[in-house]
């Protein structure tokens, strides 16, 4: 799983507008001292208020969930999977970021996904499935094609109506009988790929929060004593768009950098999208000389593809920022090298902004996240910087597809990183960089996906309109 907007370690950095960490807590907190932090609260030392403890707790609760392996278990897991390794590898493997361990409480732990993302991110596992292998590269190349072959002069595909269901299961024993369930859940945006977003039909009367950072329609109900199942159907039309690299020379403009695009999307948001020294000179040693925005988003592009396997995350709650993260461990999932190329770009002064939600493809959904640039005379070209370059390919064009190119298999829910739900949680959310398998809380707390209650999105129809 994933996602969580601020850093509980760093001293005095806000939980929120309102919400701070106390130094003391954050000292602890990045020294791995969890049970002092937990004496500490509950005795009420540090008078911190509800939503701030229960930030806190929340994040130690989701790095131990992580690091959940001793050192020990870890190495036996990766001997297992790997009869070759030897102790001296695993310490170099872990030396070279390529396994990841916390100090907590005293005890050295492992991240849970380390056994199996050795094998994704170390250059000698070169047998390894790499992600693009394993998620189809044959099938990303068909996709491509397809968008390719259907674009219109404008570079878009044609119209198919999708049908989903997304349910949230709520544990019997997760809510106080008589207390009230606040459930959210994601909802199809409207954009130039997407239209007509409805909702068919809902356990409970639905409130919208369109055009929100994070489309969601919200529901509650008193809890009976029974576990509480919620569920929606929608429908939305959606469609591919392409664009060349040749044709975006061709229309490409100055940037108007008095413009309200160009300055959005262009500054920082913190903590996710950073604009600082170090991270703008490694957006121009990157590009060089060359000064051409789309081919400085190509350069780019081609950096991270080359440099940054997928492997699984960590909760990106216990992450103080992600594209940093990236570029120490030296891999990422979707959503994190995702941030690094929006933030590289807009360090070169090149508009660009996050879109997430869910992946289509028969036979491989799941959560996913990708994003967009701006470019003048051209308008918001999509790029899905996980897929990256095609393996696949037989054409150029293939091969490059992901870069200013998006496939009809997606449901977007998301606009922007870290926005604020409608109605607004009182408590800490599961997932705050975006909002892709809902929230759920009650007045005791935030309830946890997984944990307290478990959705499932289902896909019912994807129809060729005429």
């Amino acid at each position: 799983m994933k996602k969580f907007c601020f850093a509980v370690w760093m001293a005095s950095v806000a939980f929120s507008a309102i919400a701070t960490v106390p130094a003391r807590i954050s000292a602890m907190m990045k020294n791995g001292e969890f049970n002092k932090v937990e004496r500490l609260i509950g005795d009420g030392e540090e008078g911190m208020t509800a939503y701030e403890s229960d930030s806190v707790l929340a994040i130690i609760s989701r790095i131990r969930s992580d690091f959940s392996l001793s050192y020990d278990e870890g190495v036996a897991a990766i001997m297992q999977k790997y009869p070759h390794a030897s102790s001296r590898l695993i310490d170099d493997w872990e030396a070279a970021n390529y396994i990841e361990t916390k100090v907590i409480d005293g005890k050295k732990m492992m991240f849970a996904k380390s056994p199996r993302n050795v094998g994704l991110v170390a250059p000698e596992l070169a047998v390894a499935d790499r992600y693009k292998q394993m998620n189809g590269a044959a099938n990303l190349a068909n996709f491509a094609r397809t968008a390719i072959e259907e674009a219109d002069a404008d570079g878009f595909g044609k119209w198919r109506r999708v049908k989903v269901k997304f349910a949230i299961d709520v544990d019997a024993d997760a809510v106080d009988k008589g207390k009230t369930i606040r459930v959210w859940m994601p909802f199809p945006i409207e954009s130039e790929r997407q239209a007509n977003a409805t909702l068919l039909s809902s356990t409970d009367k639905a409130v919208f929060a369109r055009d929100a950072v994070h489309n969601t329609i919200y529901m509650e109900r008193k809890a009976d004593g029974k576990a509480a199942h919620f569920e929606a159907v929608m429908q939305y039309d959606v469609r591919s768009k392409t664009i060349s690299q040749d044709a975006m020379l061709r229309r490409l403009l100055p940037y108007d950098t008095s413009s309200d695009i160009y300055k959005k999307y262009t500054a920082q948001e913190l903590p996710q999208i950073q604009k600082s020294a170090d991270l703008n000179d490694l957006a121009w040693k990157i590009v060089g000389n060359e000064t051409n925005p789309v081919l400085q988003a190509s350069l780019v592009f081609n950096w991270i593809d080359a440099r940054f396997p997928w492997a699984g995350a960590r909760e990106y709650s216990t992450i103080p920022c992600l594209p940093r993260y990236v570029l120490e461990r030296g891999y990422g999932d979707c959503g994190q090298v995702t941030l690094l190329y929006i933030t590289l770009l807009r360090n070169l002064g090149i508009p660009a902004r996050w879109e997430s939600g869910w992946w289509l493809a028969p036979g491989d959904s799941g959560m996913h996240d990708w994003g967009e640039v701006y470019f003048e005379g051209i308008g918001w070209v999509p790029v899905d910087m996980s897929y990256g370059m095609i393996a696949a390919a037989d054409t150029p064009e293939v091969a490059h597809f992901y870069k200013s190119g998006m496939d009809f298999y997606r449901f977007a829910a998301n606009k922007g990183v870290c926005g604020l739900l409608s109605p607004e949680k009182k408590y800490v959310r599961s997932e705050t960089v975006d909002s892709q398998l809902g929230e759920v809380e009650w007045d005791g707390g935030n309830l946890f996906y997984y944990k307290d209650w478990h959705p499932k999105f289902e896909i019912l129809s994807i129809e060729e309109l005429p």
